[in-house]
């Protein structure tokens, strides 16, 4: 681990462009972000997790194996309805089938909501860390909120525009980035991460 923080290179598990320009705008300066875009012959990661964390670890761990030099970092996250039972969960990003666009996810989701009085749900949100083929760490962030009965706002992506947080009443889709990115479940986990490493940088200049 470098002490030196500004200095600290990640490679993020995802060819996702919106989650990478959403981890480059949380973690800041003192970091240089850079996803799996440019590979193009990675094997394929099968997320046979049970959990958000088993699926981060999966391939946070998958990828450090690939690029064992590499600090890799890699999430998994998703909404929980408790009406539901707590889904869409670790299937959030197809649960309306593989391959399914945000727009059905949603739909679904309001579908089986019809009628609902109780909406309150919460984004969950695991990252996962590993180096040299080990895993060093997992962090966790949420935030809870409620899911409208429309869809509402531009912004964002996935069910950001069915969910309104707590504490404010615009969806994730209708707020301003930095807002969103201050209260967010991956701006909470993100500064778990932070927390880490710098606890990490003092322990290494004593």
């Amino acid at each position: 681990m470098t002490a030196n923080l500004g200095a600290m290179d990640l490679l993020l598990a995802t060819r996702n462009q919106h989650k990478t320009r959403e981890f480059t705008q949380l973690l800041g300066r003192n970091f240089t972000l850079r996803d799996l875009t440019s590979q193009r012959d990675l094997p394929e990661i099968l997320e046979t997790g049970r959990t958000f964390e088993e699926n981060a670890v999966i391939k946070a761990t998958t990828i450090s194996k690939i690029f064992p030099h590499k600090m890799v970092i890699a999430d998994d996250s998703g909404l929980e309805v408790d009406m539901l039972a707590g889904a869409p969960g670790i299937f959030s990003a197809r649960y309306a089938g593989e391959n399914a666009s945000d727009r059905r996810n949603v739909k679904k989701l309001l579908c089986e909501l019809q009628g609902a009085t109780e909406r309150w749900a919460r984004f969950r949100c695991v990252i996962a860390l590993a180096k040299n083929r080990k895993l060093m760490t997992t962090v966790v962030g949420e935030v809870a909120g409620a899911i409208t009965k429309s869809p509402r706002g531009e912004n964002g992506f996935g069910y950001d525009p069915i969910f309104v947080p707590e504490g404010f009443e615009e969806t994730f889709a209708e707020l301003p980035s930095n807002t969103k990115n201050a209260i967010s479940h991956r701006a909470n986990a993100v500064a778990e991460l932070v927390r880490y490493f710098n606890t990490a940088r003092r322990s290494a200049r004593k």
